[in-house]
């Protein structure tokens, strides 16, 4: 099955199981009605927010062939039968987000619909990569592959009328930001004070992030000044006035302008009010500058008669001529100016949760030997471990004690109640490798050691008979003068670690090993192909100048082939496939002379 069809099965338990394994049952499964019954179907999975609960259930329906595959993926042959989908592992989740899977592997035959829930609080914002395991079986043959996706969850964002927060929440300290909702933009008239409720304040319109190093619920208060308007003269209410109407008698038609210092006239209410009633208030809203003296003066409107309209009052005034203001006579006057300031009062809050205590690791031991005694490391904290290894969590591994089985750094990480964690130095935990296994062969009861070149830098060996040392038995060979079963431990100096290879030597008497050989070895034997299974050619490096025999013999030192050598012959064929796999002793004899090498059989 092609890689690109794994990763594309891949995707569809990817953004659906996003987070860790527990705590998020009864996902309901709701699918849209007409889906096709082989089909690739996965909604997307939204973002979450650091600090608010998350709880969205995600239903799937994964494929039963490769054809819906092949629809968006070419490469994929279309028509082979998938049997089997499942989710081995994901590593990498956001901390603070559970999930939980209708179920995790699908005989596609009989079921291919399923959900998630994916549910908690994620306390840390970042955009995290995520590796999931999938393994899926086309036919018989199955294949693993892992595949990289990020999820991203958006800082904790608190907004008000006066301003918003990024970060409002955090494990031991939380550096905040601050966004002021009520921006000046450049222009005059605003101002702010902020108190950060931890003793400290800032008078500015936008302050630099504010860190907050200790646990604790604090309280942000916020109040902004805008005075951008400046003062407006609302209205004039005239009480009384100094004329009359047409012929001195009646009510005055009223009407008022007002002018500047400058003689310019800036507001005019005509026309006029017949029959003005008093008191009466004329609609004004006319801006009004700090530094300005201004005149207002009320006229009744005559048409004509009498010469013209007769003056009824007038008053000098500032911005801050908020009294009743009198004239001649029976004039008087209030003048409503107004000066309206905006304030803006907002409060928030920043929450810093403790952060549990660092975790400590203790341990049995820090080193042992491959497949010995057994490393157990304890943490410090209770409840709430996560295990690391060189950086990486560890899938599953929550216990407060972990037994590794892998050299590497171990760190655990500690999460208390509020989601927060801390996390332990690293402890080094060391496998030593075995040594290679001592090989021997029987060459006429003559016990050597095949391979010393895989022996270790620093090394000791001891030859056993029927799991007892053999005194003075330290070296390469030995001479087995009895029948039994024959141990050879190695053991590497450096470490400690030992390793072993024992069989059952029955003594051929037609040898006697103690006396010496009579011959020579003059060299290594050229043997290829080795390992081999089938024909094997011996090599010599020239013709040979008599008649020879080759013999093969096992590591229990029996003859299993014999093969003449003609004189004039420089190779000779052994057929392996005759022989049981394992290890070979390989001798040719002439007169006076031996060659020797060896020949591992595979199956």
């Amino acid at each position: 099955m092609r890689q690109h069809f794994l990763i594309f099965c891949l995707i569809i338990f990817v953004q659906t199981c996003l987070s860790a394994q527990i705590g998020c049952p009864g996902c309901a499964l709701n699918l849209p009605a007409g889906l096709p019954v082989d089909t690739l179907y996965l909604p997307p999975l939204p973002d979450g927010e650091k600090g608010t609960p998350y709880d969205e259930d995600i239903s799937f329906r994964v494929p039963k062939t490769t054809t819906p595959v092949h629809a968006v993926d070419s490469t994929t042959p279309p028509g082979l039968t998938i049997s089997k989908i499942e989710i081995v592992s994901i590593e990498g989740m956001p901390p603070g987000l559970f999930w939980e899977a209708s179920q995790v592997e699908f005989e596609t035959a009989l079921e291919t619909d399923g959900c998630i829930k994916v549910c908690g609080t994620p306390f840390t914002s970042d955009s995290f990569v995520m590796t999931v395991n999938l393994k899926a079986t086309v036919f018989i043959f199955t294949q693993e592959t892992s595949f990289p996706i990020r999820l991203y969850v958006a800082p904790k964002v608190s907004t008000n009328d006066g301003f918003t927060m990024e970060n409002v929440t955090g494990c031991g300290s939380t550096t905040v930001t601050f966004t002021n909702n009520n921006p000046s933009n450049g222009n005059s008239g605003f101002t702010y004070e902020w108190n950060f409720g931890d003793s400290t304040s800032y008078s500015g319109e936008n302050p630099p992030p504010h860190t907050y190093d200790k646990p604790g619920l604090y309280e942000v208060n916020y109040h902004a000044t805008i005075d951008t308007v400046g003062y407006i003269l609302v209205s004039a209410t005239v009480l009384g006035v100094d004329c009359v109407d047409q012929l001195g008698v009646g009510v005055p038609d009223l009407y008022l302008f007002i002018n500047n210092q400058s003689g310019m006239q800036l507001y005019n209410s005509s026309p006029h009010i017949d029959n003005t009633p008093l008191p009466y208030t004329f609609p004004i809203n006319l801006p009004l500058t700090e530094t300005a003296i201004y005149s207002l003066e009320v006229w009744d409107e005559d048409s004509g008669l009498k010469g013209g309209d007769d003056p009824c009052g007038s008053v000098a005034f500032n911005f801050l001529s908020t009294d009743t203001l009198s004239g001649s006579g029976a004039f008087r006057i209030i003048l409503n100016i107004q000066h309206p300031v905006d304030e803006i009062f907002s409060t928030d809050t920043v929450i810093v949760y403790p952060k549990p205590a660092i975790p400590k690791i203790t341990a049995n031991k820090l080193a042992t030997c491959e497949g010995s005694d057994t490393i157990v490391l304890e943490s410090s904290f209770g409840d709430g471990n996560q295990w690391f290894v060189n950086g990486h969590p560890i899938a599953g591994e929550t216990d407060f004690l972990f037994m590794p089985d892998s050299t590497g750094y171990y760190q655990v990480q500690a999460q208390n109640t509020y989601g927060c964690t801390s996390i332990s130095d690293s402890t080094f935990v060391e496998f030593y490798p075995l040594p290679a296994v001592p090989t021997y062969v029987n060459d006429r009861n003559n016990l050597k050691l095949l391979d010393t070149l895989a022996l270790p830098a620093n090394y000791s060996l001891q030859w056993y008979l029927f799991n007892a040392p053999i005194a003075g038995a330290t070296g390469f060979t030995h001479c087995a003068q009895v029948n039994g079963e024959y141990s050879l431990i190695v053991t590497d100096l450096n470490t400690g670690c030992t390793n072993t290879y024992a069989t059952t030597v029955t003594i051929d008497p037609n040898f006697d090993c103690t006396i010496g050989a009579k011959d020579v070895v003059l060299g290594e034997l050229n043997i290829f192909p080795n390992p081999a299974s089938g024909l094997v050619t011996v090599q010599m490096a020239a013709p040979l100048s008599e008649n020879g025999t080759l013999r093969v013999w096992d590591v229990a030192g029996r003859l299993v082939q014999t093969v003449q050598m003609g004189a004039g012959a420089d190779q000779i064929q052994v057929n392996a496939g005759n022989l049981n796999p394992g290890m070979y002793f390989l001798e040719l004899s002439l007169e006076g002379r031996r060659y020797v090498g060896s020949l591992a059989v595979l199956r």
